[in-house]
C-alpha cells in the first residue's frame, strides 16, 4: 500500500483521475495484486497450520473464485484506465495465485 501511494484504494475505482498512476515498481514488480496474493495464501497457511485440511480445502476454493472474479473485474478497468501500458505489465507479472491469470 506505502509503495501504490495515492493510487491505492479499498474499492475498485470506476473512474480515471488525475493523477493515477500505474506503479509497477517495488512489490507490484513481483506480483500484480499483492494485497490479493497476501490474503489467499494467509487465508490457505492458516488452515494448513491448524491441521484443518477439509476447511483449508474448502477455504482455498472461496478465496480463489473470489479473488478470480476480482481480479477479472478490477482489470478490465485497468485497460480500460492505462490501456497497453497495464496489458504489458499483465503480461510480464504474474497474479501468484495459481491458475489465476
Amino acid at each position: 500500500m506505502v509503495q501504490a501511494g495515492e493510487s491505492f484504494n479499498h474499492q475498485v475505482q470506476s473512474e480515471w483521475r488525475a493523477g493515477h498512476v500505474l506503479v509497477t515498481r517495488g512489490v507490484y514488480g513481483v506480483v500484480r495484486h499483492p494485497s490479493y496474493w497476501g490474503f489467499f495464501w494467509w487465508g490457505v497457511g492458516s488452515q494448513v497450520l491448524v491441521g484443518n485440511v477439509g476447511c483449508g480445502v474448502v477455504y482455498a476454493c472461496v478465496l480463489w473464485r473470489f479473488f478470480a472474479r476480482r481480479i477479472a473485474s478490477e482489470e478490465r478497468y485497468l485497460v480500460g484506465f492505462f490501456g497497453e501500458e497495464y496489458v504489458r505489465f499483465r503480461a510480464r507479472t504474474p497474479v501468484g495465485i495459481p491458475f489465476i491469470a
